[in-house]
């Protein structure tokens, strides 16, 4: 059997991952990712360096990669080849660029990081195997990163983005040991699936898309939704214990995990009378906001650097005292640098009193600092902004755990406990933030019609208004069920 680099890699993550992904892969939850868009443009522009790179055939309808690359390296005229494929002992792999060096070869890998990362160290050493397992001799493995150093300027482009960084010797080292691990790997492979569960694991190096499968295994409530448990998790785990509802009594010592486990147990949400306490407490009027943020590896505006998240929208619920409701928002999907306009019109609305509500606060209140360091003229009245924030996520978290959240406390969960008609799901294009950056990146890639780009800007704006508006609803149905002592839904009630 075959196997690609990628492959590999998911094997010497999980093996049960390496099995799922070649038996069963229609079980994979996959999701398009900016950073998967990103990463082909970085590669594309890392090739811009080597001038007389010839790009290998992959994917035409007459393609043969392996054969077109001997030829390649076999003619002394070609210097650099691109997407270079080599196949060895039933591996494949295809080198981002190769360059020649005498009578040998440079083996360069491309990354959108601005780090190094042992899994690129993993990725670059199955390829030299791979490579020099065909008699191609290569004298120098390379990392071709991102400089986070690196500031855009329109007059000088993109010179100095890329830093090359030697990694030979570490390959060559590590290559001994990765030989071993793919060899045990093959002989591993069998037609029974491998008993794994769910932990710290399925998101190291990259998520697994087989996470929600294997959940299921585990049980309804899976113990892997015990919030910060790795030891107890472990714990359970050693003693065969796979879901919430059957650890014993008194084995948790943590009370958010006792909390969890006795709602889980009783099927009905809890809410503590102190989230409503907490919550009246906040003066009119209140601003509930919300921001979406494009992340550029490079760099396409003034004084920007790789990887900075620059927002490009926000959404604004305003409510005072009676209880009247007025949204306003901000859009610049323009393809222009949409900073300046999103202080200006953040001041103007968001006013100078009464606390701007948001959920998860890192996110918006390293925005708006962001921007005022961007904007010195701004600054005072962006920071005074951020001197107004109220971070509802720890009040939901402290006061309230419903079963249907497993273990997150996440917007998405908390709404659709809390107020069950209220579902993202029912949006368009748009549900969720890796879903706006996309869109964004759809827009001003400048290939939708008209008609797909309107449609795209109805979805982001409709989008953002939710995750304002659910923040209103949650606030508004504690508070109610708090003063009515209601019962809220629970899990057999959705």
């Amino acid at each position: 059997m075959h196997l690609t680099k990628s492959a590999i890699l998911a094997g010497l993550q999980c093996d049960k991952r390496l099995f799922l992904l070649l038996s069963h892969p229609e079980l994979a939850k996959t999701r398009h990712s900016p950073l998967a868009q990103s990463g082909i443009e970085v590669g594309e522009l890392a090739r811009t360096a080597f001038s007389d790179g010839v790009l290998v055939d992959r994917f035409g309808p007459d393609a043969q990669p392996y054969a077109q690359t001997q030829a390649l390296v076999n003619d002394p005229q070609v210097n650099t080849i691109f997407e270079a494929g080599f196949r060895y002992r039933h591996t494949e792999v295809f080198v981002d660029i190769l360059e020649r060096d005498g009578d040998s070869w440079n083996l360069i890998e491309v990354k959108s990081s601005s780090s190094i990362k042992d899994t690129y160290i993993d990725d670059v050493t199955v390829q030299y195997l791979v490579v020099t397992g065909t008699g191609v001799v290569i004298s120098r493995v390379e990392l071709m990163i991102l400089n986070k150093d690196f500031v855009y300027r329109t007059d000088h482009g993109y010179d100095g983005l890329f830093i090359h960084e030697d990694v030979t010797d570490r390959v060559i080292v590590h290559s001994h040991l990765l030989a071993d691990r793919i060899a045990q790997l093959r002989q591993n492979m069998t037609s029974t699936e491998p008993e794994r569960h769910v932990d710290g694991h399925c998101n190291k190096p990259f998520p697994c898309e087989f996470k929600s499968y294997c959940e299921q295994q585990d049980g309804e409530y899976p113990v892997s939704a015990l919030p910060n448990a790795a030891k107890a998790i472990q714990m359970l785990y050693a003693n065969g214990i796979y879901d919430i509802r059957n650890i014993p009594a008194g084995m948790l010592s943590s009370e958010s995990h006792i909390r969890v486990q006795r709602a889980t147990r009783t099927g009905q949400a809890e809410l503590d009378d102190e989230a409503a306490r907490v919550l009246n407490r906040l003066e009119y009027p209140r601003y509930y906001l919300d921001f979406e943020a494009i992340n550029l590896a490079i760099p396409r505006w003034e004084n920007t650097h790789p990887h900075q998240q620059h927002p490009f929208q926000w959404s604004c619920h305003i409510q005072d005292e009676d209880g009247v409701t007025e949204h306003e928002e901000f859009l610049d999907v323009s393809g222009h640098d949409p900073r300046r306009k999103f202080a200006e019109s953040l001041i103007a609305v968001c006013g100078t009193c009464g606390p701007v509500i948001v959920y998860n606060q890192q996110f918006e209140k390293g925005i708006i600092k962001y921007l005022a360091t961007s904007f010195t003229d701004l600054s005072d009245a962006l920071l005074a902004i951020n001197q107004r924030v109220f971070d509802l996520l720890p009040v939901m978290k402290k006061y309230y755990y419903h079963p249907d959240m497993k273990g997150s406390w996440s917007i998405k969960k908390v709404l659709s406990c809390l107020l069950p008609e209220m579902r993202y799901a029912d949006l368009g294009a748009v549900q969720d933030g890796l879903m706006a950056q996309s869109a964004y990146l759809d827009i001003t890639a400048g290939k939708l019609s008209a008609k797909q780009t309107e449609a795209l800007c109805a979805d982001l704006r409709e989008y953002c208004k939710l995750d304002t508006y659910a923040m209103l609803a949650i606030v508004d149905r504690v508070c109610w069920s708090s003063s009515h002592k209601s019962t809220l839904p629970c899990n057999n009630e959705k």
